[in-house]
């Protein structure tokens, strides 16, 4: 039994595909399961002995890496011992690129130059529409009222260079909407000058911004497009949610209660800030009513807090909180985001108010708020970090309790629990995949009880904890005990 479970682990390992160069390796026996995985891939076929597919090997490599940071994976085939793999996708010389599209059940063939910019502008236009033409002027205004956000070059004609480069771009962003025209009078009806091209309309912003280089760069064009793709003030949904907790962009949320003046007053107060600051610093201004489907889980990650409206500055994923406490008015939302930015601002810790899961009253129950009191009292404590989504953390509080119950009868060292799955608190930031048990000697100072599995030994805890607590124990066992650190 064990040599099958053996030989089965390992044709498991090796059927996993491996990596070189950001180039998953595709062979007969993990080709299965790569497709079944990934449902758009692009492929690299080649033969070992051809000299055209060396060659362009590094140039598959270098898009392989840029479109692994873009979420995509690029995986490479060798054609003439993989044959059946090569006959999938109807390979009839090498190199050859494929897109695999559908787990693989669709398929195109690149087709253009051997360089890593030319296969991944290719990928793109296969995976998105790109830029579509407007005719009229009358098109143009129907599409600037009708739309949240969207871009219109307007050129002179198709060979226009910076026209080609806004096209090749388009293709990239899957949910933007790009426009352009050939209209020989577009700029005038529109009210912009002869050298303006690409203007970005946003509906609830200050509206248009345009864009006026001498010269279209590539990166400037890219520049553009993403410091303008956001409203300034735009409402909570799943989108954003993954931008903040994701992709750690710095946010000012303010959640609020449309159906009241103050919490109107407010959004009207934070929207008109919102369009003071560029877009180039990045900071995301989002709104979150009491009604938005994704209120009660926001509210979860930020915590508990006294009522709407209520503004806080999130960064690092979220993990870091800043709560504004005055007055909706321009100076100060101005010196709260100065604040924000400069990490200055008040810290806000999640805090939730828990029920007490043992019952003892031996044993305090920390939130987020009350924890500061404890970290810097000048008494002894003894805290048991926990995660309460985890059956082996709960199932030890009762031996905890037993613990607390048992040395407050010998000193006056005294017990607590932090639940951190649903409070934070300031200075705690280590995994929970095991339990935690520090003990305070005062101003912060404590010392950790080391551990490496989900058991309390009992004796041993007690040992440490009168090892290293400040406070005397009358233990008629072993007499009294004090030491001093």
């Amino acid at each position: 039994m064990f040599l099958q479970i053996f030989a089965l682990s390992i044709f498991i390992l090796c059927a996993q595909p491996k990596e070189e160069n950001d180039l998953h390796v595709v062979f007969d026996k993990n080709s299965k399961q790569f497709f079944e995985k990934n449902e758009v891939s692009m492929i690299f076929f080649y033969t070992p002995q051809c000299g055209h597919c060396e060659r362009f090997q590094p140039e598959v490599e270098k898009a392989a890496k840029q479109l692994k940071e873009e979420g995509f994976v690029f995986a490479k085939v060798d054609g003439h011992n993989y044959k059946d793999i090569a006959k999938q996708f109807e390979v009839t010389g090498y190199p050859s690129v494929f897109l695999s599209q559908d787990h693989g059940k669709k398929y195109k063939k690149f087709e253009g130059p051997r360089t890593s910019d030319s296969v991944i502008m290719w990928m793109y236009e296969q995976l998105n529409e790109g830029t579509k033409e407007l005719k009229t002027i009358q098109q143009i205004k129907d599409k600037i009222s009708q739309s949240q956000l969207m871009y219109l070059y307007m050129a002179q004609n198709d060979e226009d260079r910076g026209f080609r480069r806004y096209k090749d771009y388009s293709h990239t962003y899957e949910n933007l909407e790009f426009y352009h025209t050939f209209l020989e009078n577009a700029q005038q009806e529109l009210g912009f000058g002869p050298t303006d091209s690409l203007v970005a309309f946003k509906k609830y912003d200050k509206s248009p911004v345009v864009y006026q280089p001498k010269q279209i760069k590539v990166a400037d064009l890219k520049a553009f497009i993403e410091t303008n793709w956001f409203q300034r003030l735009q409402e909570y949904n799943e989108d954003v949610a993954k931008k903040i907790f994701k992709q750690d962009r710095s946010t000012l949320i303010l959640l609020n209660d449309e159906t009241q003046m103050k919490d109107r007053n407010a959004h009207d107060a934070l929207k008109s800030i919102s369009l003071d600051h560029p877009h180039e610093d990045h900071l995301l201004f989002i709104k979150c009513s009491v009604t938005n489907q994704l209120f009660p889980e926001l509210q979860k990650q930020i915590g508990d807090f006294t009522g709407t409206p209520a503004l806080f500055g999130l960064q690092k994923y979220g993990v870091y909180k800043y709560k504004f406490n005055q007055a909706f008015t321009k100076q100060n939302l101005d010196q709260f985001i100065l604040d924000f930015k400069n990490g200055k601002a008040q810290k806000h810790f999640k805090s939730q108010k828990l029920d007490n899961p043992i019952y003892s009253e031996n044993v305090e129950i920390l939130t987020g708020n009350s924890y500061q009191k404890i970290i810097n009292s000048p008494e002894d404590w003894v805290v048991f970090y926990y995660n309460s989504f985890d059956s082996e953390h709960l199932t030890l509080l009762p031996e905890f309790a037993e613990i607390a119950k048992q040395l407050a009868q010998i000193s006056k060292v005294k017990f607590a629990i932090a639940d951190v799955t649903q409070n934070e608190f300031s200075d705690f930031s280590d995994p929970t995949d095991i339990y935690k048990i520090r003990l305070y000697k005062g101003n912060k100072n404590y010392t950790k009880f080391i551990q490496k599995v989900n058991k309390i030994q009992r004796e041993r805890l007690i040992n440490f904890i009168k090892e290293h607590s400040n406070h005397e124990f009358h233990d008629d066992r072993k007499g009294s005990h004090h030491d001093d650190l």
